[in-house]
Parts: structure tokens; C-alpha cells; sequence
């Protein structure tokens, strides 16, 4: 044995190395707590990022479309039973209507009601515009629709499908004008006649705040037909193209993995809503051509479809909740764009003036004057429809006239009447041609316009 001071000695070096290993222990333990408070915190990390990113959010969706290059105010009567003011609104209460509202619509005023709509929701809107735009007022005409692209790109447009006026204009210059928009102007079902090859992006992707949002645009699929005369729809293939548009969602939401895809058509109300009803996967659509003033938007297979009238009258302004990739809510309002009641944005005014100044003289010009109001109807009976084909039927010394049921023409209240009223009325560089035809063709050539 050893002796006392030795012993004494191994017990105290025991039992340091016991505590030694105790806090190597203790050290275990405690690094195996921090590494457990670790995994369990980046899980919780993990879970909670989770549930942030399926948090409802919103967007705005501000639409315009069938300006038809109107970018003054004009007074407009439409159809008699449009609300507010219903069944009632024949000519002597639509004069009293005009005289309390003033003219509506108008590029600057236009521009002041996006611009409050924008500051709303800052960086959570889209401004989108279903086409005939460019085309299909009287200054439009003369600047072939130069001053509306400028327009649209001061106030900020962020996606424009074309409609069927813009391809009236020459083949280059249609080109041009989308060269010059600051914005994408897209249409899927928009080819080249040789290669049946795109001529515009078919579609767009965009962040907006914590949304991405693909934007596929639809032109009139008949344009062909309406406008390939002596434009530039002779050198470009059209269609539903039903098939396609199909694929094309597919593909954006296999490789865009986007929140919401939204369809910019210029395919008509009809047309459109049927489009929806038949075709998966879109969750907004915004339509164009046939200047329906919709103050409540339907809602086809999850697809809510509306349509903002024409000439600028209307603006529209579509709140929508999305929540993992779902649409959860809709708020939706058609705005009158009434000149008493919304000022002009300066800026706009100043270039709505710069547009109009090289051809005043001869859009200001006074070509005769009217005692009772002209106004146009759609495809009814109306007292500018009756003056436009009387005056045709005056001047070729025919027995019948028609003129086509054009959907727009601003109302002319008694008073004088200007070069631009008139070219208002007949927008286009057309020629009046007469022909024979006997009873028999004459019934069935008005069986066929009004089966169609």
C-alpha cells in the first residue's frame, strides 16, 4: 500500500477525472439539446415559412379595352336598358341625362381613375387592355394611331391584346406601332401566313408583389374576315384555335408554375364565355369586341369573365384573393368615367392636345348641324343608322341601303356637326359600291346577316 500523502493524492486526481467526465457528459448532453432545438427549430422554420407562403394574397386587376383611339370625351348613349337609368332612357330623358353628367370617358380623365386605382394597391395591380385601341376614331385617321400608343405608355400599360381595328392599318406599320408600345402585345392564335409561325408573344409572365401571374392573349379569331381588305390581316392567319390554347396552359403551368393565369381576348362576350366554359385552367378573363358594359361578371368553370364597354367610358377594376393557387374571393366594379366628377391628368391632357394640333383645322371644321339627337344602337334601328344609309341611298340613287351595324360612333346632341363627328361615324377609308338583286337574293342575303 502506499502511503497517506500518495493516496490522498489518487483520490483527489478520481475524482477530477470524474467530474472531467461528468462534463464531458454534461457537454454531450448538452450539445444533443442544442442540435434537438436546432432540427426542431428549422422545422418549426420550415413549417412556418410554409404557412406564410399559402397566406391569401391580393391583387388588382385594372382593364380597359374597344377605346377605339377616342381620346377626348364624347357623349355616348348605349342601349335603353343599361342601368341607372333603365327602360326610360329615350332620347328627351337621355338629353336631360347628358345635361346633368357631361361628357364621359376621355384618355386623361381615363388615366386619373387608374392612377387612384394604382395608389390603392401600390405594386399589386395589373393595368391590361383587350384591344381596338388604335383604331376607329377620326383622329386615328389621320395619326393612324401613333398618339394612342404614346398614351398607353405614359400611363403605364402592362399587357395589350390586339383586336381586329388594329389590323385595318397597313401591315408594317400594325408591326411598328407594337414595336413602339413600352408593353408586351401578345396573341396566341396569331400566325404568319407562309410558316404559320407566332408574329406576337403568345403569352407573358409577371411578378406582382407575391403573385406570378402568366397572361395569354386571344385575338378576334375572324379578323380575316373583317379586316383583310387592305390592312394587315391578308397576311396573317386567325382562329380559336381551341386545341392549342390547351397545350399552351398546360405548358405555362408545368414551366411558369404560375398563381393565376389570366386570358386578354378580344374574342367577343359570347365567344368568350363559351371559350371558358370548354377550356380548363384559366382563372380570369378579360373580354373584348362586342362593348358589353357587364356590371356583374359571370363565372364559367372557375373562370370569372367580364368586359369593360368601349371608347373609354368604362374602367374596370377586379380585386381578386388568391390562396394557394386558387382564386378564394372576387371583388369587381365597373367604373363610369364621368367627366363632372373626375379631373384630367395633366400630363395626358397635354399630349392628347399635342395629338390633335397638326389636324385641328381640319377636324375642328363645321360640315352642317342637327336639330334632333344622332346616335347609334348596336345592330337596332337608330336615328345616325337612319342618316348614314338615307344619305347613301340620296347619293347612288339606289332603293335600298345598308351600312354596317358598327358598335360605336359618339352621340351627337343637337347643335353643329363637325368633320370629326363624321368621321367618328365612319371611321375607315371605305367605298360605297353599288349592285342589282332581285327579291329573291335580297331575303336571303338579310335571313343570313341576321342568322349570323
Amino acid at each position: 500500500m502506499g502511503n497517506g500523502r500518495q493516496t490522498e493524492q489518487s483520490m483527489s486526481l478520481l475524482e477530477d477525472v470524474e467530474v472531467v467526465l461528468k462534463f464531458r457528459k454534461m457537454t454531450k448532453t448538452i450539445c444533443f439539446c442544442f442540435l434537438t432545438l436546432i432540427f426542431f427549430g428549422l422545422l418549426f422554420i420550415s413549417e412556418t415559412t410554409s404557412v406564410f407562403a399559402s397566406e391569401t394574397e391580393q391583387i388588382r386587376i385594372i382593364s380597359t379595352n374597344d377605346i377605339h383611339s377616342y381620346l377626348r370625351p364624347i357623349y355616348y348613349r348605349y342601349l335603353d336598358e343599361f342601368k341607372p337609368w333603365g327602360a326610360q332612357s329615350r332620347e328627351g330623358d337621355y338629353l336631360n341625362k347628358a345635361e346633368i353628367e357631361g361628357k364621359i370617358g376621355g384618355m386623361a380623365h381615363v388615366a386619373t381613375m387608374i392612377k387612384k386605382l394604382r395608389a390603392e394597391k401600390p405594386g399589386k395591380n395589373l393595368l391590361l387592355d383587350a384591344g381596338d385601341t388604335w383604331h376607329g376614331a377620326g383622329l386615328s385617321l389621320f395619326d393612324k394611331g401613333v398618339s394612342m400608343v404614346k398614351i398607353m405608355n405614359a400611363i403605364g400599360y402592362d399587357v395589350m391584346t390586339p383586336g381586329n381595328w388594329e389590323f385595318l392599318y397597313p401591315k408594317d406599320h400594325f408591326l411598328d406601332l407594337v414595336d413602339q408600345a413600352n408593353f408586351p402585345v401578345i396573341a396566341y392564335n396569331l400566325t404568319d401566313r407562309e410558316w404559320e409561325e407566332p408574329v406576337l408573344d403568345q403569352y407573358v409572365v409577371k411578378k406582382v408583389g407575391n403573385l406570378k401571374v402568366a397572361m395569354i392573349g386571344l385575338t378576334y379569331p375572324w379578323t380575316a374576315l373583317t379586316s383583310a381588305i387592305t390592312g394587315a390581316a391578308k397576311w396573317f392567319k386567325f382562329g380559336i384555335k381551341e386545341e392549342e390554347a390547351r397545350n399552351l396552359i398546360a405548358d405555362i403551368r408545368k414551366n411558369e408554375n404560375p398563381d393565376l393565369i389570366v386570358f386578354v381576348s378580344h374574342g367577343g362576350y359570347g365567344l368568350d364565355q363559351k371559350f371558358a366554359q370548354r377550356v380548363d385552367g384559366i382563372d380570369i378573363y378579360l373580354s373584348g369586341h362586342t362593348h358589353d358594359e357587364v356590371f356583374d361578371p359571370v363565372v364559367w368553370n372557375d373562370t370569372i369573365i367580364f368586359q369593360g364597354g368601349a371608347h373609354g367610358k368604362y374602367v374596370v377594376s377586379l380585386d381578386v384573393d388568391v390562396k394557394d393557387k386558387k382564386i378564394q374571393n372576387f371583388d369587381y366594379r365597373l367604373l363610369k368615367i364621368r367627366q363632372d366628377q373626375i379631373e384630367p391628368d395633366p400630363e395626358i391632357e397635354k399630349l392628347i392636345e399635342e395629338a390633335y394640333e397638326p389636324y385641328k383645322k381640319q377636324l375642328s371644321e363645321v360640315v352642317g348641324q342637327t336639330k334632333v339627337m344622332l346616335h347609334r344602337r348596336d345592330y337596332f334601328q337608330s336615328s345616325m343608322g337612319n342618316l348614314l344609309t338615307d344619305a347613301m341611298r340620296d347619293s347612288q340613287k339606289t332603293d335600298i341601303a345598308f351600312f354596317p351595324a358598327w358598335r360605336y360612333g359618339a352621340t351627337m346632341m343637337p347643335g353643329k356637326i363637325t368633320a370629326e363627328d363624321v368621321y367618328n361615324i365612319v371611321p375607315t377609308d371605305g367605298h360605297i359600291f353599288t349592285y342589282s338583286m332581285g327579291g329573291k337574293g335580297l331575303k336571303s342575303l338579310l335571313e343570313n346577316i341576321l342568322g349570323s
